[in-house]
């Protein structure tokens, strides 16, 4: 079978078959969990930030006169790793408001939980259990929580302002976002009341393609907020450096693209040596020879011509290529380009 016409009936089927199927507390699901932990000054503990985002579609949600509504209740369980000895629990319930029924259907939206609690150094296992009220099913999520001296500068977290909220962001930044902010610790005890020259750079394909500098007034807490603008030219996979005095923390991001879904590369070599992954060669033959502007227009069309929603900016079937590469380049590179491999190849071709 031609491997496009594979990959599409994958994808097809996938979609297809999640509408019919109805999970069960015994089945794995998604929820995101990131935990991130930070100095607290003069003390020998740390604030345990627990970002948790719950996929809206897994929830039941009841009619009401004006919008849809799910009840939760929502349980943080932190024990020793060692010894099972629980240290700390926090239950909550909570009501969820959508407008329109289209929203608790939709496959990317989530709702957010931000809870704090104060751990002294350790090692934690961090249950997270979700009950649906309404439907009485529960979903769990086990991580681990090591907690141990601070480096002198944070994880990073990335959010954007939206209706005056702050919205997270696990690894895609949506294409209506102009400015992501990053928040973070600086442990440094000389600097409260002083103006703190910030770095950050930006780069793409080990390029930097943005680099400024961004002073703050130093804090006690040694907490900071800063903020990115997103180039309307960036696209795809980023990644980003912040710090000061040499010490940096960094993040990747994928900027989905304002002007719809490009193909993975401008590279001639990379886009031929994927695409000899995707088609037979009575079709590689064909555009193999081309001049590197040829061949951009010549593979962007091909694509264009597979794309499974046409009256949309978005590419899924491209997209889910896209994500392949970039999955391939960041787990199975060891000398060259992950895409290369044979590891690569196969993910690319089969997922």
């Amino acid at each position: 079978m031609h491997r496009i016409s594979l990959i599409i009936m994958l994808i097809l089927i996938t979609s297809c078959g999640s509408n019919r199927i109805k999970p069960t507390p015994q089945q794995k699901q998604k929820l995101h969990v990131e935990v991130i932990s930070y100095k607290i000054q003069d003390s020998d503990s740390f604030n345990v930030n627990i970002l948790l985002r719950i996929p809206i579609k897994t929830l039941v949600f009841k009619k009401q006169k004006d919008h849809f509504n799910a009840n939760i209740s929502y349980t943080f369980n932190i024990s020793e790793r060692e010894t099972k000895a629980v240290v700390n629990r926090l239950t909550k319930n909570k009501s969820i408001s959508v407008s329109y029924y289209e929203d608790t259907r939709e496959k990317e939206r989530y709702y957010q939980i931000e809870s704090q609690i104060i751990l002294p150094v350790g090692e934690y296992e961090l249950l997270t259990i979700i009950q649906d009220i309404d439907s009485h099913r529960m979903f769990k999520n086990t991580t681990k929580v090591d907690i141990e001296d601070a480096p002198m500068i944070s994880q990073l977290k990335a959010y954007h302002e939206k209706d005056n909220q702050r919205h997270y962001i696990r690894k895609v930044v949506k294409e209506d976002v102009d400015t992501v902010w990053f928040k973070f610790q600086m442990d440094d005890f000389e600097i409260i009341g002083e103006t703190i020259p910030f770095t950050y750079r930006v780069l793409r394909d080990s390029t930097i393609i943005d680099s400024s500098t961004v002073s703050i007034i130093g804090n006690k807490q040694n907490m900071y907020d800063i903020p990115i603008m997103i180039s309307p030219d960036w696209e795809n996979e980023i990644t980003i450096f912040i710090g000061n005095k040499g010490q940096f923390s960094s993040m990747k991001l994928n900027i989905e693209g304002k002007a719809g879904t490009k193909i993975w590369s401008d590279n001639h070599k990379e886009i031929i040596g994927i695409m000899a992954y995707l088609v037979p060669y009575s079709e590689y033959k064909t555009f193999s020879k081309l001049e590197e502007n040829e061949l951009i227009e010549y593979v962007t069309e091909y694509w264009k011509s597979k794309d499974p929603t046409v009256n949309t900016k978005k590419n899924e079937l491209l997209e889910e290529i896209n994500n392949r590469i970039s999955y391939a380049n960041a787990h199975f590179s060891v000398i060259g380009s992950g895409w290369r491999s044979d590891m690569g190849k196969i993910y690319i071709i089969y997922g």
